[in-house]
């Protein structure tokens, strides 16, 4: 994977007003911005695209979307700055700039070569601050049905309810925007108990896409949230494991971590839902991060959830 030489993304200096003043002291916005595409760039996610001349991705056409300015971070925060505030004080508070539009082959590659890149340095840790084994030949393993699921529209998008005929979902190709820009918990592990926070009670671990999904959508203290999906959830795992150099999801099989349900997407011919997690124990002695799936109305005690704010 060829290196790009990091070049801090431009932040125009301009008067702010006062809520998006606020807003960015609130969020370190400029902080986190930046890290996130020092982090995009030193995992090969995004590059230097020759039409635009501006960092970003290609999407599943073929076509330039370049990565969303600083600015226009802050403009789609202030329109929002009521609901970002109440999700702010209940832990959504870590940026995550996905982008959504592009091959999801595409970001298990780049996934493939940083684990590979940080077990070579000695860097491949898990939550625990423990070295991980690795076999270099496949530090990821998909299930078959993922293959150009996201290409074929065989995998959708963000569904309404878990039916193979009306699922609500919506295919890769229709998507309107190619990145989607997020708030969530920092939670590289997350908990068997959900914790409740200003209100909002975090989700258990052990129950059904179809009742997770059902909460989010009547329970009010979930509003304007929603769940990962497959492309979140490697952006997470990417973004945290190069500034870390730890793992995110990191199921040990003895009680610690969590696999995660990405309810945020469906496969809609099978009814199957896409789930990821760091397996420690994969061959017996070595791990690997593995993309898998279940049944919608199947629950599994080690199985949780990732919830994430869309502004």
């Amino acid at each position: 994977m060829e290196r790009i030489k990091f070049i801090p993304p431009k932040i125009e200096k301009h008067k702010l007003s006062e809520t998006q003043d606020r807003l960015e002291k609130l969020f370190e916005l400029k902080k986190q911005y930046q890290e996130q595409v020092k982090a995009l760039i030193a995992t090969g996610v995004i590059e230097l695209l020759p039409e635009t001349g501006k960092y970003g991705v290609y999407d599943i056409k073929g076509k330039e979307c370049p990565i969303p300015s600083y600015d226009e971070i802050l403009k789609r925060m202030e329109s929002k700055e009521k609901m970002l505030t109440k999700k702010k004080e209940q832990g959504f508070g870590k940026l995550l700039l996905v982008p959504i539009g592009t091959p999801l082959s595409f970001l298990i590659d780049r996934t493939s070569d940083l684990i590979v890149k940080k077990h070579k340095e000695g860097n491949l840790l898990g939550t625990d601050g423990k070295n991980l084994e690795l076999d270099e030949n496949q530090p990821v393993y998909v299930d078959d049905i993922y293959k150009d699921a996201d290409i074929k529209g065989d995998l959708v998008y963000f569904p309404q309810q878990f039916d193979k005929e009306n699922h609500g979902g919506v295919p890769k190709a229709e998507m309107k925007e190619a990145w989607q820009l997020l708030f969530i918990e920092d939670q590289p592990d997350m908990p068997d108990k959900g914790k409740e926070i200003n209100g909002r009670k975090q989700f258990d671990a052990g129950q059904s896409p179809e009742v997770y999904l059902k909460k989010i959508q009547t329970d009010s203290q979930y509003a304007n949230e929603q769940f990962t999906t497959p492309e979140a959830q490697l952006i997470y795992f990417m973004e945290y494991l190069q500034r870390n150099n730890q793992v995110i999801d990191d199921w040990d099989g003895k009680g610690k971590g969590k696999r995660c349900w990405n309810v945020g997407a469906y496969f809609k011919g099978s009814d199957l839902v896409p789930r990821g997690y760091w397996d420690r124990s994969y061959g017996g002695s070595y791990g690997l991060f593995r993309l898998y799936e279940d049944i919608s109305g199947r629950s599994f005690g080690v199985i949780s959830v990732r919830a994430s704010v869309k502004f």
